[in-house]
């Protein structure tokens, strides 16, 4: 297990994170979601121990990385710029990494290999970005870690590869209880994958929950009554209104109340027509960090 608690990370006067805490559960799939420059790299970064946080704590499985730096043995981090040797191939990364890592996977490896049709023996400087991304997953897998840290997952692999490698990595979940981090701004790897999410904002985690929760974290409704109408038309005690836009006499009102109270509440004003509708990860995003 991860877990970091009153997480602060600054560079100079910009205060990277603020008072971050998250646990990432072994053996699951964790989506960490913000724009660019939330602050998912610089956690994901502080997680791994490339940076030293300012304040707070991280730990994994009850030791502080800080205090126990062995610990960190027990990951690896696939780094949105990547780095590889000079004039290496794959296959010198590999030997590498044998040396590096006690449980490298030979065999693994070389099926992997196989199946993405990497060319082991070309200059990984030559390789476009998909194809040293792909590299860089294919060793990380192969090293066979407890943890699985990723920043930008997919950048650059073409649909197929994608799919691949989604596959590959749940099945390390499944099989030996892998746990992954995955940094992203992409809400459809999120959704595709993720087990839990995180979402990031200016350095601050503005929701954390299982996935199927996070999409019911906010309630989307269409309303309408005879005549025009505003805000406080809809309004009701304990109602949290996220955003209200109307045309007409028909609104959509995000409310952050839980949708059967929503429903009761409204019904009660006797509106013309009322629909609860579903709100995307994306949309779950937007809403949550006006």
């Amino acid at each position: 297990m991860i877990n970091a608690t009153h997480v602060t990370k600054k560079f100079g006067d910009l205060t990277a994170l603020d008072n971050v805490g998250l646990t990432v559960e072994t053996g699951s799939i964790f989506g960490l979601v913000g724009s660019n420059g939330a602050g998912k790299s610089t956690l994901i970064r502080a997680i791994s121990g490339v940076y030293r946080i300012d304040g707070g704590s991280i730990s994994i499985d009850g030791r502080d990385i800080a205090e126990s730096p062995e610990v960190r043995n027990k990951l690896i981090y696939v780094s949105d710029d990547l780095y590889f040797l000079p004039n290496s191939n794959m296959d010198s990364m590999a030997r590498l990494c044998r040396n590096c890592r006690t449980g490298f996977d030979e065999k693994l490896y070389a099926e992997l290999a196989e199946k993405f049709e990497a060319s082991r023996k070309k200059p990984i400087r030559t390789m476009s970005k998909g194809m040293k991304r792909q590299a860089a997953l294919i060793l990380a897998i192969a090293s066979q870690p407890d943890i699985l840290l990723i920043d930008e997952t997919f950048d650059g692999l073409d649909v197929i590869k994608r799919h691949d490698m989604k596959e590959i990595l749940c099945g390390a979940v499944a099989d030996r209880g892998l746990t992954v981090l995955l940094a992203t701004h992409s809400m459809r790897e999120v959704d595709d994958m993720c087990d839990t999410i995180a979402m990031l904002h200016k350095g601050r985690i503005t929701l954390q929950s299982e996935l199927d929760e996070a999409k019911t974290a906010l309630c989307k409704v269409q309303i309408a009554f005879p005549e025009a109408f505003e805000k406080d038309a809809v309004a009701f005690d304990g109602a949290s209104i996220v955003d209200f836009s109307r045309d007409g006499t028909v609104a959509t009102v995000i409310f952050e109340n839980d949708r059967e109270q929503v429903e009761r509440e409204l019904k009660a004003k006797n509106p013309l027509l009322m629909n609860v509708l579903p709100l995307s990860l994306e949309e779950v995003f937007i809403y949550k960090n006006r």
